[in-house]
């Protein structure tokens, strides 16, 4: 998981974990205008850019939610080992999709973990720098925070994450619709070394958040051939093909049955 997200420090992370959470961050997305009580986590869609410096490591996730319940993220990032794409889903939390991903391992969850936690990051900086939320920025505002002493923090229930002191963000966002913000976020903490005990890490973000309801790419219609499969309310740690002609609305109802135990 890229040096589990560089250097930045993350716990109690168990096996399916990170998919339970990136469910939960999601809920409460609201239809219409940005409500005055709307978080920074409640988009309908987010689009993230992520640089780490001078590492070599750019990313880019594009991450939907549907009122369904289900999420998925379209990947496109580049490391020194490598370039990977490809699409995730995941379907009710209980069921992971992949399709792309080119010489990856048939374990799907490992996908999923730095879309995951680097959005969780984005939302806490963002939370940080206007707690008051999206609704709050109607022009755009620019403006750095900073910290000597005390560590970045998030808590997001099943897994915490520490970025050492002194600590920096250069936050800058601003409206992009009636009912989306764009934003910029550099963030900059310590990471000392033992040839360096200044060193300091960089991670640079910027995107766009959507408000706006419905718009989710797939339907019910959608095949789910080229697909992988993994259940993870089964605990499953390996995937296979998709079953042959079987669709995303098809899924889903069998998802239902098995829950009503027909």
């Amino acid at each position: 998981m890229y040096e589990l997200i560089r250097h930045g420090n993350f716990y109690g992370l168990g096996k399916y974990t990170v998919l339970v959470l990136l469910a939960l961050v999601f809920a409460g997305v609201e239809a219409g205008e940005i409500k005055p009580e709307t978080a920074w986590h409640e988009p309908a869609a987010t689009l993230l850019d992520v640089d780490f410096r001078d590492t070599g490591f750019h990313a880019r996730w594009e991450y939907f939610h549907c009122e369904c319940g289900d999420i998925l993220i379209r990947v496109e990032q580049s490391a020194p080992e490598g370039v990977l794409t490809g699409e995730t889903l995941l379907v009710d939390g209980q069921v992971l999709l992949a399709r792309g991903f080119e010489g990856q391992g048939s374990d799907l969850e490992p996908l999923i973990q730095a879309p995951s936690l680097m959005l969780q990051l984005a939302f806490a900086l963002l939370h940080r720098s206007e707690p008051m939320g999206p609704a709050r920025i109607a022009e755009k505002r620019q403006f750095t925070l900073s910290e000597k002493t005390h560590d970045f923090e998030i808590d997001i229930g099943m897994a915490t994450g520490r970025f050492a002191a002194p600590w920096e963000v250069s936050f800058t966002a601003w409206p992009s619709g009636q009912d989306r913000r764009r934003f910029e976020l550099a963030f900059r903490f310590s990471n000392p070394t033992e040839d360096d005990p200044d060193n300091e890490d960089e991670i640079v973000f910027s995107g766009g958040l959507d408000f706006r309801s419905g718009g989710f790419p797939l339907v019910d219609a959608t095949p789910l051939e080229g697909w992988k499969m993994q259940w993870l309310s089964k605990g499953e740690e390996t995937s296979s093909d998709a079953p042959a002609g079987e669709t995303l609305g098809e899924l889903r109802a069998r998802m239902l049955a098995m829950s009503d135990g027909t």
